[in-house]
């Protein structure tokens, strides 16, 4: 199979069209889902605003068309319509019985852990391969091989498997957990920012940060307890160390550049994820793993 890659303005509308039948309802009821969390916790935002990009890119073009009867245009948009366009190009091409599970597999990425985000990548590895003159079989749609994509160009053919990671690859502690902590927290930290002056929590977790609700309550039950003590707690999930640490105001950690060198030397610690709050204030900084 090879499509072709030249795109035109007036090729955005069917594309548009193409996915809203397959995993339009489906998608916009997982964003609307997103939103909820995020108006919550609004320190999930920019984590779901990075991984799942073209969802919430699509659910706001449909929103704008439905609006105004017209899609949007602008750099927002421009690597959704990059990927739609060859999609659904390539699965005009599918043959019948290939076309089936192209399209379950769509359906799964709307409501899978990564989202879209790895089918998109294959559709532009084809699409590359495509424009370079290589001819494409999705192997692994149709059920005959153990990789994604069979490139053949003359006598040459290249097995290809596609594979992304997510910017948390090789962390222990993933954004959105430490996020979703972060705002279990948040009724301890406003408690103590009440009284005037710099508190610490040194929250240390021994391995990974688990994503199961009842490990995360057993560590907010943990600092709770360490709060409550004004002092230390321990358990097999995490060690909590409560501080107050006087009336010196401590560097902004959102605009002083020397932020992190004090933090880490205030704490002791390096490579840490820093939380802070404020009185009716809470932001993350200078977090990193």
């Amino acid at each position: 199979m090879r499509i072709s890659t030249d795109a035109r303005p007036t090729d955005i509308e069917p594309a548009v069209n193409w996915i809203s039948g397959l995993v339009g309802a489906a998608l916009d009821k997982r964003v609307a889902a997103f939103e909820q969390q995020e108006r919550a916790n609004p320190l999930l935002a920019t984590h779901f605003r990075e991984n799942f990009a073209l969802e919430f890119a699509l659910a706001k073009a449909r929103k704008y068309r439905k609006s105004t009867g017209r899609l949007p245009k602008g750099e927002e948009y421009d690597r959704l319509y990059s990927f739609l366009i060859p999609a659904h190009r390539i699965h005009v091409a599918l043959p019948p019985d290939v076309k089936i599970p192209f399209e379950g597999r769509l359906r799964d990425a709307v409501n899978g852990t990564y989202g879209a985000r790895p089918f998109a990548y294959e559709i532009s590895i084809a699409t590359h391969l495509m424009q370079k003159g290589w001819d494409v079989e999705f192997v692994d749609y149709s059920g005959a091989g153990r990789f994604d994509i069979l490139a053949r160009q003359g006598a040459v053919e290249i097995e290809v498997e596609c594979k992304t990671t997510s910017g948390d690859t090789g962390r222990k502690i993933h954004r959105q957990e430490v996020n979703r902590l972060a705002d279990l927290l948040l009724p301890i930290t406003q408690h103590v920012a009440d009284e005037a002056g710099c508190h610490r929590i040194l929250l240390t977790i021994p391995d990974r940060l688990g994503k199961s609700t009842q490990e995360l309550s057993g560590i907010i039950s943990l600092v709770a307890s360490a709060v409550q003590q004004k002092g230390s707690a321990s358990s097999d999930l995490a060690r909590a160390e409560y501080t107050f640490d006087g009336l010196r105001p401590w560097p902004e950690p959102e605009s002083d550049p020397d932020a992190l060198s004090f933090f880490e030397k205030r704490f002791g610690v390096q490579n840490a994820n820093l939380l802070f709050t404020r009185p009716s204030e809470f932001f993350r900084g200078c977090g990193h793993d």
